[in-house]
């Protein structure tokens, strides 16, 4: 309240006579003028807002017109692509029944077929020039195709009535379901005769191929390019294929799909259907055009002949040829056809080019820019009627909004200001009718600070508790929109406050592959249903700004505001809790590999002193033996006992590789006492190849009775290795056993390639020597290649071998300052390991060995199968597998939800009928419990026919695949299942 007693000409906003003061320079017509300048002012966005929602009307119009086009074209390309389907189909199936039957003919042709099989053309004063169909019952026109026979001496045979006839029945169930195959034709070879469906008088056909006889008729028909286009010097690689336009008098226009026939290697005719290009251009315009106009399209091959055209909206369609517009050339057209059936700008036209899969035909689609526009504008006249009327409605309230409301406005907006300065300010003199106003405008400034005191108050008090959490705070309304964002959030996420507001949740901290689970628990809530996890601790994966994934604590609960579910979740990043978890783990792992070792270095220390005593009796012996070859030759002949010179030769070689292999057992087993006693090794030049060599010899006899062939590719002047032999040795010597171990299960043939060479010295490391061992047996995955190092990990079977070799070979291999490492490629098909050793032995960063070819290996996907029949889950496992898929089998619908609660699973293929729970029941419950498996269930089925089956397949849309199947079928059903 104003103090009392102050003198009223001195409150703020009052003049002499209590009225409201304005300021002193502004006159009642400066404010009359002032305020007009504001109404125009306000006035001008308006006008400019209706043009732009003129301008955005427009461009919203033109684009849905564009999609109308789009659509449209959609649906045209689909009724193409069914109709050249039904041709390739068409002819698949005869040419796969034409091969069959020349094999082994499924029945003998009908007696009626017989008697109906007459010489035709015999007349007084011609002979006959052939056999047909001419004297068939008409009953059996429909159902029968012609034959002509051009040999009038000798009758068809039985083998071609009785193809003639199962192609007349294939041939006629085709027809009768697609009223589209004008005709479908058969020529053999090398006997030439012909049968074509369906039935007409022999005589028409001769007379359509313009010909006098018979055998001149089917020499055209073999001269035409339906035939010519399959035989072996045309079409080597025996595929199907389309033919130009062909045309003739009363059938009309026509392209012919054919494919060759073959029994074997050998070239046993052509199969072939005809479409005509009046059905084309029926297919493309039986879909509704809608409310285009002037949409131009035209069906053409891939020759640049136009088979079907429609040249405006009120035009029929049409099949005969005419050029494309001014502009629209093959550079044009390829283009439209790489947009991906996306309208684009060409020739002052909207193009689209659509390519049909099962025939070399494109679809174009042509709206002119004109065209275009003239449908559009239209949409404008309403925002320029509303534009005109807004303009008179505005200079005529001008003049009353200027007596009846500005002036007494101006004086509520003064005292507005001035009570939004001061609380203190005085009510205005005002006219009876905008005394209220002034009223209503003290009661809410009064009302609004005494409420924004208390909300500062009490926004204080919770800002200070959020912002303070450690916890990091996220609140989202019942649509899963931010409204809150602590700085813990931020701090956690990596993501400010005002980016995160207003986003989905579901976007922002939550990965890609949960936000199908985590929008499927909202609709559940907006529908009613009670929340699973709310007041539950839950443990997560989060994502963070920069789409990396870590694991958290949540803590869900709900709050009602103004009658608006909002919900809150407190998380607790465990990343750090996971990681000491881990290296806890990891360092237990690591004791027990080292007391494993450790105990395994005394066993194998306690070993090779065991093994001193029979080497040291071995090597004495075969000194004794080699120093009596050395005596023998000083001996007479009875002595001798009758030895000839070269058996003495011989038997001093045998005695002298016993010892050097004795001696080599020695030094192998001193060097496992270093290794066990920690003793350094003793360095010295030594000859790879000649390690390489002696472990050769020492395995000659073990290979040779494995059928094993050893290749030695050894380079010449290989410089000498600062190492100790017996280690580097022992590498050798292990790398050749393991390959020699892991041929001895192989069946193909067995072949070891030990290949040595020098890399090329580079400016930052010194020159190195390599040896590379392969083998032609199964091979190593990518995912065991560095696990084979590890110690105590094999691949072998129980008994062969400790899994010591590799581990203990690499890291000998790094205390020369080299490497061991398994290459990605083998020139044998099977494991390759490379062994590389710098020259002076001593490791070190100049020294590091060559890094492997990190190539890429797909990732494995588990797929669980479902059937109650295991011959049939066991084959589909056996394909599966072969692919490179992890396969888990259930017998039953039961046993698969079993699986699906304990284990991870990409994709589900499953059986539709099986006995306790069918595959719709597994569906549904997958749905509930599974929904992100959902749409990767496919149904493998031979009951396609059944309603039931028919309509839930068609209800449900699931992916499916029909028995019997093949193995390419099944893996290309998966992968686009996986996909």
């Amino acid at each position: 309240m104003r103090p009392a007693g102050a003198p009223r000409a001195a409150e703020p906003g009052i003049d002499d006579t209590g009225r409201y003061r304005l300021a002193p320079e502004v006159s009642a017509g400066n404010l009359v003028q002032r305020y007009r300048r504001q109404l125009w002012v306000i006035a001008t966005p308006l006008f400019a807002l209706l043009l732009v929602l003129s301008l955005w009307q427009a461009f919203q119009a033109r684009g849905a017109v564009v999609a109308e086009l789009e659509r449209q074209a959609t649906h045209q390309h689909a009724a193409l692509q069914t109709l050249a389907r039904v041709a390739s189909d068409h002819v698949a199936d005869l040419r796969l029944l034409t091969e069959r039957e020349l094999v082994t003919p499924l029945q003998a042709p009908d007696r009626a077929l017989r008697d109906a099989l007459r010489l035709r053309g015999a007349t007084s004063t011609h002979a006959a020039d052939g056999y047909a169909l001419d004297e068939l019952p008409p009953l059996l026109h429909a159902g029968s195709a012609q034959l002509l026979w051009p040999q009038a001496g000798a009758p068809p045979p039985d083998a071609a009535l009785a193809l003639m006839q199962s192609f007349s029945r294939t041939t006629e169930l085709a027809h009768s379901r697609h009223a589209d195959l004008a005709a479908s034709t058969f020529l053999a070879w090398p006997e030439r005769w012909l049968a074509r469906y369906p039935w007409v008088p022999s005589q028409s056909l001769v007379d359509g191929q313009q010909a006098p006889s018979l055998p001149q008729a089917l020499d055209k028909a073999y001269a035409h390019p339906a035939f010519k286009g399959g035989r072996p010097e045309a079409n080597g690689e025996q595929r199907a294929y389309w033919t130009p336009v062909q045309r003739s008098g009363e059938e009309g226009p026509r392209v012919i799909h054919a494919a060759p026939v073959y029994d074997g290697e050998d070239f046993r005719g052509v199969v072939s259907t005809e479409v005509r290009l009046s059905s084309i251009a029926r297919m493309a315009a039986a879909q509704p055009v809608g409310t285009l106009k002037d949409v131009y399209w035209w069906v053409l091959n891939d020759r640049g002949e136009v088979l079907a055209e429609r040249l405006a909206s009120d035009a029929g369609p049409s099949s005969a040829p005419r050029p494309l517009p001014g502009g629209l050339d093959p550079a044009a057209l390829d283009q439209a056809r790489r947009s991906a059936g996306r309208a684009v700008a060409l020739a002052g036209h909207r193009v689209l080019a659509l390519d049909v899969a099962d025939a070399p035909w494109t679809l174009v689609l042509a709206l002119g820019d004109g065209a275009l526009m003239a449908q559009v504008l239209p949409g404008l006249v309403p925002f320029t009627l509303i534009a005109l009327a807004l303009l008179g409605m505005f200079l005529q309230a001008q003049s009353l909004l200027r007596r009846r409301v500005i002036e007494p406005a101006l004086g509520v907006m003064g005292y507005l200001h001035a009570k939004s300065q001061d609380p203190f300010a005085p009510e205005p003199e005002l006219p009876p009718r905008w005394r209220p106003w002034a009223r209503v405008v003290t009661r809410t400034f009064d009302e609004q600070r005494a409420a924004r005191a208390a909300e500062r108050r009490s926004e204080a008090f919770k800002s200070a508790i959020v912002d303070h959490a450690l916890a990091a705070l996220v609140a989202a309304d019942a649509q899963g929109r931010i409204v809150e964002f602590n700085p813990a959030a931020e701090t956690m996420f990596g993501l400010s406050r005002a980016a995160a507001l207003g986003r989905p949740v579901s976007d922002v901290i939550i990965p890609s592959r949960y936000r199908e689970a985590h929008e499927a628990g909202m609709r559940r809530v907006a529908n009613g249903e009670p929340a699973r996890i709310i007041g539950k601790r839950v443990e997560m994966q989060a994502l963070r700004a920069d789409g990396s994934e870590f694991p958290v604590e949540m803590l869900l609960w709900r709050a009602d505001v103004s009658g608006e579910a909002h919900f809150t979740a407190s998380l607790v990043d465990l990343s750090e809790r996971r990681q000491a978890a881990l290296e806890i783990e990891r360092q237990r792992e690591a004791l027990r590999q080292s007391e494993k070792l450790s105990a395994m270095g005394s066993l194998l220390a306690g070993v090779a002193h065991e093994l001193n005593n029979p080497l040291a009796i071995v090597l004495g012996r075969a000194s004794l033996l080699e120093e009596k070859c050395e005596q023998l030759p000083g001996l007479d002949v009875t002595q001798r006992a009758g030895l000839h010179p070269d058996q003495l030769a011989g038997l001093r070689s045998d005695a002298q590789r016993i010892r050097e292999a004795a001696d080599r057992c020695g030094r192998i087993v001193r060097t496992f006492l270093n290794m066990a006693r920690s003793k350094p090794t003793q360095r010295q030049p030594v000859a790879f190849n000649e390690l390489v060599q002696a472990a050769a010899e020492m395995l000659a006899y073990t290979w040779r009775s494995h059928g094993i062939a050893l290749e030695l590719d050894l380079a010449d002047a290989l410089p000498k290795v600062m190492a100790d032999g017996d280690q580097i040795g022992q590498v050798v010597l292990n790398l050749l056993v393991n390959a020699q171990q892991a041929l001895s299960a192989s069946s193909g043939p067995r072949r070891v390639l030990a290949s040595t060479g020098v890399e090329r010295p580079r400016a930052d490391r010194e020159p190195r020597v390599w040896l590379r061992v392969a083998d032609s047996g199964p091979g190593i995955s990518a995912d065991l290649a560095e696990k084979i190092f590890e110690p105590f990990f094999t691949t072998k079977a129980e008994g062969i071998g400790t899994g010591l070799g590799l581990a203990v070979s690499r890291s000998l291999a790094r205390e020369h300052g080299g490497n061991l490492s398994l290459e990605p490629q083998s020139p044998l098909g099977g494991a390759c390991f490379r062994l590389s050793l710098p020259l002076s032995g001593e490791a070190g960063p100049e020294t590091a060995s060559i890094p492997l070819d990190d190539g890429t290996q797909p990732q494995r996907s588990r797929v669980l199968v479902v059937d109650d029949e295991a011959e049939v889950a066991e084959l589909i496992r056996d394909m599966l597998e072969s692919a490179g898929h992890d396969v888990a089998v259930a017998e039953s619908g039961a046993v698969a939800l079993e699986l699906l609660d304990t284990a991870r699973f990409d994709a589900i293929v499953s059986d539709l009928r099986m006995p306790d729970m069918d595959g719709a029941a597994l569906r549904r419950e997958v749905q509930r419990l599974h929904p992100a498996l959902a749409s990767r269930l496919m149904f493998i089925t031979g009951d396609t026919l059944s309603p039931g089956a028919r309509d839930f397949l068609d209800a449900t849309a699931c992916p499916r695949l029909d028995k019997p199947f093949g193995k390419a079928d099944l893996l290309s059903a998966v992968s686009a299942l996986l996909a």
